[in-house]
């Protein structure tokens, strides 16, 4: 089926499955992937840095922002890892350098375990390896989400002010949240998405024993820079902190690490231009960004 171009995007088709990516530039691609609960949109501001010297392209994850979602739900890590391979496939890219954020980095790790040889570069941005990290702590709409009757009612009366509610304290500078840039974070829960987060609270996408089987991929696969890696990390993320960030950066020998002092979570929202010309000196010699202390 033919590709659907549209004003933000484009739909490409793979086989049933529907997917929305943002793609632009030229040269060796560079594929962003997006964590929870955010959609491409995320990546808005770093793209047209990056793409001054590569293309790039930043899908909307099944289950997430205008691509299909699935009846099911969304899919385990390890599944998005295997579409993602078919996307590459059907766009005619053979080798890609990875960029994730939050579970993006999950998904990109789990492409890198199962097509080591595709990877050319990564860059892993506030996630973590720790199964206790992604549980969190205290009452949150997450939390209130899996409850039965109590998720579907809080789902279908979630409003925009909730979404920023829930974002805040991932923000350090929460000025950035604006109702323009909120309006665009809540766009899919205007498209099914409210499902999908339901289906997200009450199925875990991955277990402990694949975090720390995805850990010792980074070890290997990106150790003595076969696969170059950054972390480039958002330092005040309450939850996704930055000593797991200096523990795996002094784990995996050759790696490079970039924190950003005054960026949370949401790093890519926060510092998107330092963000994106970090990447792009990445990718065009890793060797001039530092390595951890």
């Amino acid at each position: 089926m033919a590709r659907i171009e549209t004003d933000q995007g484009a739909f490409v088709y793979v086989a049933a499955q529907r997917w929305f990516i943002r793609d632009q530039g030229t040269g060796n691609p560079v594929v962003f992937l997006h964590g929870i609960p955010t959609w491409s949109f995320l990546w808005r501001k770093v793209l047209p840095v990056v793409a001054r010297d590569f293309r790039v392209i930043a899908p909307d994850l099944p289950g997430f922002g205008y691509s299909d979602k699935p009846a099911t739900g969304i899919p385990p890590v390890s599944e998005l890892a295997t579409e993602l391979a078919r996307l590459l496939d059907r766009l005619a890219i053979e080798r890609v350098a990875l960029v994730g954020h939050d579970l993006g980095s999950l998904v990109a790790t789990a492409f890198l375990e199962r097509w080591p040889e595709r990877v050319t570069h990564l860059v892993l941005t506030n996630t973590s390896f720790r199964v206790e990290r992604w549980r969190g702590t205290g009452i949150s709409l997450l939390s209130l989400l899996r409850l039965p009757i109590v998720g579907e009612v809080a789902a279908q009366f979630a409003c925009p002010w909730m979404l920023r509610l829930a974002m805040r304290p991932f923000l350090s500078d929460p000025s950035v949240l604006d109702w323009a840039t909120l309006r665009g974070y809540w766009e899919p829960f205007q498209r099914s998405f409210r499902r999908m987060l339901v289906y997200l609270a009450r199925r875990p996408l991955f277990t402990a024993a694949d975090l720390t089987r995805w850990r010792t991929v980074l070890v290997e696969r990106c150790g003595t820079g076969r696969v170059p890696l950054l972390l480039a990390w958002g330092a005040r993320d309450p939850q996704f902190r930055i000593d797991e960030a200096y523990e795996l950066a002094g784990a995996v020998a050759g790696s490079r690490f970039l924190p950003f002092t005054h960026a949370s979570h949401f790093l890519p929202e926060e510092r998107p231009r330092a963000l994106g010309r970090a990447i792009a000196v990445f990718l065009a010699r890793p060797e001039a960004l530092p390595a951890p202390h």
